[in-house]
């Protein structure tokens, strides 16, 4: 369209309308877009709305505007630092512990001849099961009395842990959960990226005498990329949202003390504890400009330059 004048550009615009395909898109498409900014779009204007406003939940309209002064209340907020600090932590150690273990798994789902579909059924099983049912489970499994993990500790020889009434032992026993169930689901994605790796590049490889390490270093990974560039921006923002297993898994949510408080967490207690919407309005945009500008670094940092 560069170089064009308004009466061509009008023309072209007077030549898509005549079309029936682009009414027939327009009907299709229309009342998804129209169902879009009503239930999506719509809520988050209001949001923002909320964030700087007073909100009273009986008489919204009579909310008084504050400004900014929830963002500068959220920042003198103790607790905002304590939340800041375990969302933080249960990301990049989520991240750690994911990432490896996932492309371990998939490098050997793709090695497998006969039964793959099977496997990935078994491991995406934990996926597809409810995530308060996870969390009850292992809430049972993880008590320092009755347990069962510590029974079997107990029954090698190894001291018991406390798991999550401790305040040191806590959110990894949740980030370690939190793993075993959602491992399914990026060891899926990783194994779709090592098959869709063209045979000739292994073939190639071998052909100059590398091994199996040296194969996976020098192939595998590299042309991982992408893959890996989505699976990586998935984790860390599954890290940050985290919510339902804090609430769940420890004696009472967040607990023990602090141990496992974390952003959304506030957001839930601000909004639906203290009924300070405007606050928790404010807290809820900070997060998501959080999320956002790791996701930004991540895509830069990541994303491979090249493909294939």
């Amino acid at each position: 369209m560069k170089g064009r004048s308004p009466s061509d550009l009008l023309l072209v615009a007077r030549q898509v309308l005549r079309k029936p395909q682009f009414w027939f898109g327009l009907a299709m498409l229309g009342p998804l877009i129209i169902w879009y900014i009503w239930f999506a779009f719509s809520p988050i204007l209001r949001a923002f709305w909320m964030a700087v406003v007073e909100y009273k939940i009986l008489q919204p309209d009579q909310s008084p505007f504050v400004g900014l002064r929830h963002f500068r209340m959220l920042f003198e907020y103790s607790l905002f630092w304590v939340s800041i600090r375990n969302t933080l932590v249960y990301a990049a150690v989520f991240y750690v512990g994911m990432v490896p273990l996932a492309v371990f798994v998939s490098a050997c789902l793709t090695s497998v001849a006969r039964g793959r579909n099977f496997y990935q059924f078994v491991i995406f099983l934990p996926v597809v099961v409810s995530l308060v049912a996870i969390s009850l489970l292992f809430k049972m499994l993880m008590n320092p009395q009755l347990g069962q993990i510590n029974l079997i500790l107990k029954s090698v020889g190894i001291p018991p842990s406390q798991f999550l009434t401790s305040h040191e032992t806590a959110l990894y026993s949740v980030i370690g959960v939190d793993i075993w169930k959602a491992l399914g689901f990026y060891v899926v994605i990783l194994t779709a990226g090592m098959l869709n790796i063209p045979e000739e590049m292994y073939d190639a490889a071998k052909v100059d005498g590398a091994g199996i390490w040296q194969r996976f270093w020098r192939v595998t990974l590299p042309l991982l990329g992408h893959t890996l560039t989505l699976v990586s921006v998935l984790i860390v923002m599954h890290g940050l949202q985290v919510f339902t297993q804090v609430v769940v898994m420890p004696s009472q949510p967040g607990g023990p003390g602090n141990a496992t408080y974390v952003m959304n967490l506030l957001v839930y207690n601000e909004a639906f504890t203290n009924l300070r919407f405007g606050f928790a309005t404010a807290t809820a945009f900070t997060l998501f400009v959080f999320v956002f500008l790791i996701t930004v670094v991540q895509l830069r940092l990541l994303r491979p330059t090249w493909s294939y």
